[in-house]
């Protein structure tokens, strides 16, 4: 049975505490302090270097456009990305950010923990939280297969370098299996099941000297929170 519920790799209580505040209802904003310090309530304009903060007026934006991406993880196992439209060039980075280290974390899974590429895209506490939940399958001799939807990603907030990355996860479609013989296992875990498998997925991304943006901290809201609801479908 997996330990950790998922991709939610830190503390529900934790989430509740964060995601609460300032929420009296589905969909409404609230203060979020960034990794860098200052709190916004929602996402600030971005120029296409990377800095969140608004470029020079009529500069040029590259907004992303809505579409479905299907990324194969391995035969068998695929993660599916409802790309939002509207996001400019540092937006589009701060998402990656948090999109490359979901499907990353999912490869190193059933690679059996030889693909560690995510650990790139992580640092920090994130770092030890993604790591920990790849692990846990390794010892166990687990791997997964099916499909992961992402879907009604945003940036939620942004200030300097530090910024909220808020996305449903729906993972009922994957089904954990035998690492040797890709049986699926014995009584799946709980979070392969509705309405457990949906859940809010909140990301603290930050810039680093080198220009990449890299998770800091994961956060997540289950059902019955308010916020769970929202990715409801």
């Amino acid at each position: 049975m997996v330990s950790v519920v998922g991709m939610r790799m830190r503390a529900a209580l934790a989430a509740v505490a964060l995601l609460g505040t300032g929420c009296s209802a589905a969909g409404a904003e609230r203060p979020f302090t960034p990794a860098d310090g200052a709190p916004s309530a929602v996402a600030t304009a971005a120029d296409p270097s990377g800095d969140a903060t608004p470029g020079p007026l009529g500069a040029p934006q590259v907004m992303s456009t809505p579409g479905v991406e299907n990324i194969e993880v391995a035969p068998g196992m695929t993660v599916s990305i409802e790309w939002p439209s509207g996001l400019d060039g540092a937006q589009q980075a701060m998402v990656k950010a948090f999109t490359d280290g979901y499907v990353g974390s999912w490869k190193a899974v059933v690679s059996q923990g030889k693909d560690t590429a995510y650990l790139s895209g992580v640092e920090d506490q994130a770092g030890r939280d993604a790591y920990t939940w790849v692990r846990g399958f390794v010892e166990r001799r687990e791997s997964a297969t099916g499909s992961a939807k992402v879907y009604a990603v945003r940036v939620a907030a942004a200030s300097g370098r530090g910024a909220e990355v808020d996305a449903c996860v729906d993972e009922s479609g994957v089904r954990v299996t035998e690492a040797g013989s890709g049986r699926p296992i014995t009584g799946q875990p709980a979070w392969t099941r509705q309405p457990t498998a949906v859940y809010l997925q909140v990301a603290a991304v930050r810039k680093g000297d080198d220009g990449a943006w890299r998770v800091k901290t994961y956060l997540h809201a289950s059902y019955p929170h308010e916020r769970a609801k929202e990715c409801r479908r």
